[in-house]
């Protein structure tokens, strides 16, 4: 994954949260994963990302939701959290329309 993919993630990743947070005061865990498989699932359909580099997009998502509550998932529990990032297809339109 190149740098400038990882930025266009952050930057995402940041003003999502921000928004959802100042709107809903939380972005818990399921908020993130809805997120996370929403920006990810629409960026390989509209060809900014290969489905190929899925897997470690969702693993550079969950290191910053992880960063960002204070690095409190282990390892193990990131990866599982990648991994069911990544088998989900689905597209939040509520989450797609807040992004874009």
């Amino acid at each position: 994954m190149d740098i400038l993919l990882k930025k266009k993630l952050e930057e995402a990743f940041e003003s999502y949260m921000y928004s959802f947070y100042t709107e809903f005061k939380r972005f818990s865990l399921e908020d993130f994963g809805t997120f996370a498989t929403t920006v990810l699932n629409c960026y390989i359909n509209n060809k900014s990302i290969e489905a190929d580099d899925k897997s470690e997009a969702a693993y550079y998502l969950t290191s910053l939701y992880n960063k960002g509550i204070g690095n409190r998932i282990t390892e193990e529990h990131l990866q599982i959290i990648t991994k069911s990032i990544v088998e989900d297809y689905s597209i939040d339109f509520i989450v797609a329309q807040r992004l874009f």
